[in-house]
């Protein structure tokens, strides 16, 4: 794992030396062990290792969070077992700025049942602070804002 990185892996998978597809059907063994949310990470030296795991990741309802140079000749990838919170409905604000993504998150939610659950993604510069400050302004509920792909952040948001 990259030593910058501040995400901490509930488990470990070391895949070095086996080719693919048996990285994914091992990372496929270890995510059955895991609770929703948990964080895993497959060490994989499996050129086609990427493009496996992204495809299993997208498949299976599970998040690749992040790839980095493991330092013996692999790559190192992050992902999150499934959303932490079982959303009702997913929004997808990326590339939108701010305030765009607590607006149409408002929208979204006020067509939801009392009590669901909202998977918001955004990478705006102000996301989290502007999802903090509107959930508590309006009385929903932000169960959480995690790390998402690519920079991103997702909120989970009950209404």
């Amino acid at each position: 794992m990259n030593p910058e990185s501040t995400i901490p892996p509930d488990l470990v998978l070391d895949a070095r030396g086996h080719r693919c597809p048996l990285p994914v059907l091992q990372a496929t063994r270890a995510a059955a062990r895991l609770p929703r949310g948990a964080l895993l990470q497959v060490i994989s030296d499996c050129p086609g290792a990427h493009a496996d795991l992204q495809a299993w990741a997208r498949q299976t309802g599970r998040e690749l969070l992040e790839v980095t140079e493991d330092g013996d000749g692999g790559q190192a990838y992050l992902l999150r077992n499934g959303d932490r919170w079982l959303p009702s409905a997913v929004l997808d604000m990326r590339g939108h700025p701010c305030p765009a993504p607590v607006i149409e998150a408002d929208r979204a939610l006020s067509g939801l049942a009392d009590g669901k659950v909202l998977k918001l993604l955004g990478d705006c510069r102000g996301f989290a602070d502007e999802v903090d400050t509107w959930t508590r302004s309006t009385g929903r509920r932000l169960l959480g804002i995690v790390p998402g792909p690519s920079g991103s952040s997702v909120s989970y948001i009950q209404g």
